[in-house]
């Protein structure tokens, strides 16, 4: 609400917490009322279908009144969003610092998916992500030690 305008990209590990996110942004955002402007709140991952993972590139809604608070797009992803693709319009990156990084245990040959911290390399091209068209900030949400 404080922010200039620009759309936000949250970073988070999996499906149902995107899914789960994408639920109380709309919610919260709903309680909110006048004090912001129209949000669209969009989902990001690989098993999304492709008709829906488009969604991303539609434009960001514009204000309902003029002069009244801009709109934003806020697209919830997975790492997917991370090296493949440019959103434009993003301005803003939520960093939580966490991701799904597959792992092969030989002694059981099992492969699992836990959600690990990410390296530092991952940590900068998240940054990257925000402020393509125009200057943007990253909010990470972990020490500068764990960086």
């Amino acid at each position: 609400m404080c922010e200039p305008p620009g759309d936000i990209l949250v970073f988070l590990s999996g499906e149902e917490e995107i899914e789960d996110a994408c639920r109380r942004i709309r919610k919260e955002v709903g309680n909110l009322g006048n004090q912001v402007g129209p949000v669209k709140v969009v989902p990001l991952y690989s098993t999304l279908p492709p008709a829906m993972q488009q969604k991303i590139f539609e434009p960001t809604p514009p204000p309902v009144k003029e002069n009244g608070p801009p709109g934003r797009k806020i697209v919830v992803s997975t790492n997917i969003a991370e090296t493949s693709l440019t959103i434009d319009g993003i301005v803003y990156v939520i960093d939580p610092g966490f991701s799904k990084q597959k792992v092969y245990n030989p002694r059981v040959r099992v492969e699992s998916l836990p959600v690990s911290p990410i390296s530092t390399a991952s940590a900068h091209q998240r940054s990257g992500r925000a402020g393509r068209t125009q200057p943007g900030k990253c909010f990470r949400f972990y020490t500068e030690k764990r960086f």
